[in-house]
């Protein structure tokens, strides 16, 4: 294998890269009525592991003052700018909050509830879909989508979620459903994160870069060659070459590990060829 071609190839690598068909939809993360800061710091460091910028803190029950709190940008660490940059709507008269709430999802072409409960489906209000089962739209033009999570101690509200397009519930232990909400949001954010990248396997400066196809077809060249100098009966042949061919096909083999691979094949081979097989 060219080795110049294997160094651009790991200079040019990246692990993850935004899927051109997702690039016109931006997410908002909606925290409707959060009551406590360590989460909300923990929800922006979240945010900013998968690339979510835009944070909304909508009449909130915990104080504007421990939000904005040293303590709270701890708990953000690198997110802090998300933090920073964060939307507080504050409602003075709390009997305003749905049509408050209402009234700023005007503002989205699309709105996501979440919700811990919706496991019986009798509860109309509370049909979800699981995230990973999520159909992400696709969009010629810029399309908002808000992704809304509810307080810690109850979640959203029926009169809430009825305001949602579509609602998501995190399938998880019949005994104890519940996760705490940051814990929650840093799963269905992972999960939208899956979906609008192009996820590569790489171990940040060091990647692993997987055999290509023109990779393989060396190693299978050397498989196919060994198996004529076996002279391994001619209705298995097909067989085993095929059986080879179907293991490393469902393996995700890297270049380094093929390398090794058609380097031992080689060896094989040449032995072979030393002892003559062909020879009666």
């Amino acid at each position: 294998m060219d080795k110049k071609k294997k160094f651009r190839e790991l200079e040019d690598f990246k692990e993850t890269q935004l899927n051109e068909k997702y690039e016109n939809l931006s997410f908002t993360i909606v925290l409707v009525s959060p009551e406590t800061a360590g989460n909300i710091g923990a929800i922006a460091r979240v945010m900013k592991n998968f690339d979510f910028t835009k944070l909304v803190i909508f009449d909130p029950v915990e104080e504007i003052n421990k939000i904005l709190d040293t303590e709270t940008y701890g708990y953000a660490m690198h997110g802090r700018d998300i933090l920073q940059r964060a939307k507080i709507k504050i409602i003075d008269y709390k009997e305003n909050h749905l049509s408050e709430l209402k009234t700023f999802l005007k503002n989205f072409d699309l709105v996501v509830a979440t919700t811990a409960k919706g496991k019986k489906y009798t509860n109309i209000k509370r049909i979800a879909v699981f995230p990973e089962d999520f159909s992400l739209p696709i969009s010629e033009k810029s399309l908002t989508i808000a992704i809304l999570f509810g307080k810690e101690s109850r979640g959203l509200t029926n009169e809430e979620i009825r305001l949602a397009d579509i609602i998501l519930r995190i399938p998880a232990s019949e005994e104890y459903p519940s996760l705490n909400l940051s814990h929650g949001c840093a799963i269905i954010l992972y999960e939208i994160f899956k979906k609008v990248n192009i996820l590569n396997i790489g171990r940040g400066k060091k990647p692993v870069l997987l055999a290509d196809k023109n990779d393989r077809l060396l190693l299978y060249d050397f498989i196919e060659k060994i198996i004529e100098a076996l002279k391994i009966r001619t209705y298995r042949e097909n067989n085993a070459y095929q059986a080879f061919k179907n293991v490393f096909e469902r393996a995700y083999m890297s270049k380094k590990e093929l390398s090794l691979i058609i380097g031992l094949f080689s060896k094989f081979n040449s032995i072979l060829k030393e002892k003559k097989p062909y020879d009666d």
